[in-house]
């Protein structure tokens, strides 16, 4: 069961994508975001936002 949901601007931002600009935002998830996540500590320097780029909410 997913424990998150995506909001409609970034399964739009998603879809503006290149196919090279998805596949190197799949590889920062699947290599970088989610081990973070696994580790329960912060997360590296490189995965840290930019401002008006990302946005994470925890609730």
């Amino acid at each position: 069961m997913p424990t998150f949901e995506t909001l409609p601007r970034f399964t739009n931002d998603l879809q503006h994508l290149t196919p090279a600009q998805r596949h190197r935002f799949r590889r920062a998830v699947l290599d970088a975001f989610v081990p973070d996540l696994r580790t329960g500590r912060h997360f590296r320097p490189g995965l840290r936002e930019a401002r008006g780029f990302a946005e994470s909410r925890w609730g």
